[in-house]
């Protein structure tokens, strides 16, 4: 429960961060609309474009390692994204945060398929929903209350470092040997449904 919670605030860390972006590509890297769409445009080439090498490459990596460093990944992405100061450099932090996370869900998802029991599955998932939507309202209320008195610049950093330390402690927690178990990809043969 402890890695589906800190997978949880990382989702919730994302969430945040995506509420500042549009006025931090306007305000800080002062792009244009049509700059902002082609920067859309790129996250979502991004997202197809790790979807497919995920489907190629998945079964060649270990399932904490795909959910560990696609997240490592997303919060780097996100650092790039904060520390650019023009259209080139966000491209390049959108496309990469877009490519991992790719890896980092279908790690996640795995893992949660693997590790909760079917007949809890719905319960759990519903239980950190409701966790989830309630950190995402407080923690996206914090960051428009700091880009509003500080700068969103400020807000966009901090959030992209305080992702980095978070993504850092899942891996390291993911990849504890006390956790191995929990990371066990055994395929399981479907049975026949007999009607």
């Amino acid at each position: 429960m402890s890695i589906y919670f800190l997978f949880s605030v990382f989702v919730v860390l994302q969430t945040a961060m995506d509420s500042q972006e549009v006025a931090f590509a306007k305000e800080v890297i002062s792009l244009s609309d049509s700059e902002y769409g082609f920067l859309v445009s790129i996250a979502g080439a991004g997202i197809l474009i790790g979807s497919l090498i995920n489907v190629l490459c998945a079964r060649k990596f270990t399932l904490s390692f795909i959910m560990g460093i696609g997240s490592i990944m997303v919060s780097v992405g996100y650092l790039m994204f904060a520390f650019s100061n023009h259209f080139v450099m966000a491209s390049l932090g959108v496309f990469t945060l877009a490519f991992s996370l790719a890896f980092a869900n279908t790690g996640f998802y795995t893992f949660y398929q693997n590790n909760i029991p079917v007949n809890v599955m719905g319960r759990v998932g519903s239980l950190y929903g409701f966790i989830e939507a309630l950190l995402v309202i407080i923690t996206t209320s914090v960051f428009a209350v700091i880009a509003h008195f500080i700068s969103i610049q400020f807000t966009v950093v901090l959030g992209a470092i305080v992702m980095l330390i978070l993504t850092c402690s899942l891996l390291l927690f993911s990849l504890s040997p006390s956790k191995t178990e929990y990371y066990q990809t055994d395929l399981v043969e479907a049975k026949e449904v007999v009607l």
